[in-house]
């Protein structure tokens, strides 16, 4: 792409910018107000999208799961005695193996659910 169809489309990126902008900025459906102001929606939709591609490229890249930190864990306590000691439930991951045995409360399953929930 030569720099004038460059400057074209750049130019013609801005102006839907600002055109997008006075749309939500209406309050007005955007099938009305491209009525109104004598645009297709197919047209308005295509530059939406291309404009929020293109920002989405400026955003930094997205951290992978090999540069989060370990996972820390926190030791809960069952209040409740357990009448079996074996296993209800046996949730088997890559980096661990979770029991949860008859008897063990609500609280503390929803507990370790949550903790669980936040690193996978």
């Amino acid at each position: 792409m030569d720099q004038v169809t460059k400057a074209k489309v750049q130019f013609r990126r801005e102006q839907w910018k600002k055109l997008i902008m006075e749309c939500q900025q209406s309050g007005l459906p955007v099938r009305t107000w491209c009525t109104q102001h004598g645009f297709r929606e197919q047209t308005y939709y295509y530059y939406l999208k291309k404009i929020r591609e293109e920002e989405l490229s400026k955003l930094p890249v997205p951290i992978t799961l090999e540069e989060t930190k370990p996972a820390v864990f926190q030791k809960l306590e069952v209040t409740t005695p357990i009448p079996d000691t074996r296993a209800a439930v046996i949730i088997k991951l890559p980096q661990a193996t979770l029991e949860i045995r008859e008897g063990t409360s609500q609280q503390t399953i929803q507990a370790v659910l949550l903790a669980l929930q936040s690193i996978c």
